[in-house]
């Protein structure tokens, strides 16, 4: 009797991203700007089916529940593949342990006065950002705000020093468009923008949190969160990096 070919390994598409949320996974469809939950037990099963699913299997552990009916689901809905994915790994974000507010003063930067050419970049940065948000896909802009990061030089301790000196002059730009906890995706991506218009790299980072759910949005450089408060945002588990 012929065996029957090995089952393809699965693995996500590249326009979702997921994360281990408590036990459950969120998955991101970047390109639909929608999240999707999976239980512990549907994952427990998934895990075994599809590569780098973020909730992996202990060496002695079996699926308790079958998941073929979700692979199909998610494969009729274009969140799985077969296909070899020839993209570099997804970055991931670092704990973060600091955040301006943390900072000194003279630590932020010894000259926090906001000229024109500050004022030009945010307000530009802020518009790019609404209008990103409002007529293109979360893919869409991860993919511009990673190509544009990857052009800029990696921060340097002189770098780093400039970008939280430019991220304590937005926070002082910032009341002129609207507040962060208000609109923290669209701040978040205005800051981005207006740090890499000054030729200072950072990420922006997406993360998700249960019981309840909740999602939100910030920018980091190294430990460092540069636009709130780093035990806020170690709440939510990071699922977009770019």
């Amino acid at each position: 009797m012929q065996a029957a070919p090995p089952i393809p390994k699965l693995r996500l598409a590249a326009h979702v991203r997921a994360c281990n949320a408590d036990g459950q996974t969120i998955l991101l469809d970047l390109r639909r700007n929608r999240y999707l939950g999976v239980s512990r037990q549907a994952s427990a099963a998934m895990a075994a089916l599809v590569q780098d699913w973020p909730i992996g299997l202990s060496p002695n552990e079996v699926p308790r529940a079958p998941a073929d009916e979700l692979v199909r689901r998610f494969i009729a809905q274009g969140l799985l593949t077969d296909a070899a994915s020839d993209l570099p790994p997804t970055p991931a974000a670092e704990e973060a342990t600091a955040s301006l507010e943390s900072l000194n003063p003279v630590d932020a930067g010894p000259n926090l006065a906001t000229g024109a050419r500050p004022v030009v970049h945010f307000l530009t940065s802020a518009a790019l950002a609404a209008w990103w948000l409002r007529s293109r896909s979360l893919y869409f802009i991860a993919l511009k705000v990673a190509a544009r990061r990857e052009r800029l030089t990696a921060p340097t301790s002189s770098s780093i020093d400039a970008l939280r000196s430019a991220a304590a002059v937005y926070e002082k730009l910032r009341p002129l468009g609207f507040t962060a906890r208000e609109r923290c995706l669209h701040d978040s991506l205005t800051l981005v923008c207006f740090l890499a218009a000054q030729g200072l790299r950072a990420r922006w980072v997406v993360g998700v949190k249960t019981s309840p759910f909740g999602a939100h949005a910030w920018v980091q450089c190294g430990n460092s969160v540069l636009n709130d408060q780093h035990e806020y945002v170690r709440a939510f588990h990071p699922i977009l990096v770019a």
